[in-house]
């Protein structure tokens, strides 16, 4: 078994998916979504550990080595494009594993086509980032101001990956051949060095966000059992919000695990254990 690359089209914006896929068998179809400013590669320290699996992870649009799109990115329209691929895919129903960003967009897929997903995993993640009414104005303006500025968050430029490895290391507490496995993805070679390939309005603010209350509707409203592994060195755990939110899943297996935010990359035995144990239970 190897790891092999695959494009898929979305559909509407005809724009090009890039991906990972890695088939130990045919029991549960897997699509997986990485983090924020991550790629398909977050998801290749695990996915060999998934027993009778045809997963599928995916550089979400903008990210890694997939097209970047004309508008903004949201989570709304990534959960689209998840259900989109999965179809391309010609699965008619799979199960969604996210990580960080890729966790919140999880929730939004199972609600919004409960017929294709079956279950899904949150690695340490919860749900979107909220804030309340008031300041959607000063977010809005916000928005337009970076969107019309095309200068604005364009790719520094290293002389070598090594530099790279270390800025992602700044970043993030990670193991250092986890920052080089997201960072070969996330690279390209230009005239002077390498710059980050993922689209800079990624880092543009976004146009709105959530209300708590919304979030907490969708995650009420999940048709599917809920897996949530939490790092206790990560980013949840102590989450204002994080304790209210997992109240309203009603499905929901918890686990805490040791580790910090990319702790599937990092202890990805541990992640896989508790991954093929959730979906064991699936089958009964």
């Amino acid at each position: 078994m190897a790891f092999t690359e695959l494009e898929i089209m979305l559909p509407n914006e005809q724009q090009m998916v890039r991906g990972l896929r890695y088939c130990s068998g045919s029991k549960n179809n897997i699509l997986c979504l990485h983090g924020w400013l991550d790629n398909a590669n977050s998801f290749r320290p695990v996915m060999p550990l998934l027993t009778d699996c045809d997963i599928v992870a995916i550089d979400l649009p903008g990210h890694g080595r997939s097209d970047h799109l004309p508008g903004p990115y949201t989570i709304a329209n990534n959960a689209h494009y998840a259900l989109q691929i999965a179809k391309s895919l010609g699965w008619e129903e799979f199960q969604l594993v996210g990580h960080s960003m890729g966790g919140c967009i999880a929730p939004f897929a199972a609600v919004a086509s409960p017929d294709q997903v079956k279950s899904i995993i949150m690695i340490d993640a919860t749900g979107p980032q909220t804030e309340s009414p008031d300041q959607l104005p000063a977010r809005m303006a916000r928005f337009h101001r970076e969107m019309a500025n095309p200068n604005l968050h364009r790719s520094r430029t290293y002389d070598n990956i090594d530099q790279a490895i270390a800025s992602r290391l700044r970043a993030n507490t990670m193991k250092t051949e986890s920052a080089k496995l997201i960072v070969e993805r996330q690279l390209e070679k230009s005239a002077n060095g390498y710059q980050w390939s993922f689209d800079r309005k990624l880092r543009v603010a976004s146009a709105h966000y959530y209300t708590e209350p919304q979030v907490e509707t969708i995650l009420a409203a999940i048709p599917c059992p809920v897996q949530c592994i939490l790092a206790d060195q990560g980013y949840m755990l102590k989450h204002k919000h994080t304790d209210s939110r997992l109240q309203h899943i009603s499905n929901l297996h918890l686990q805490t695990l040791p580790g910090h935010h990319h702790l599937h990359m990092d202890t990805p035995e541990t992640v896989a254990a508790s991954i093929n144990e959730f979906l064991s239970t699936l089958a009964h």
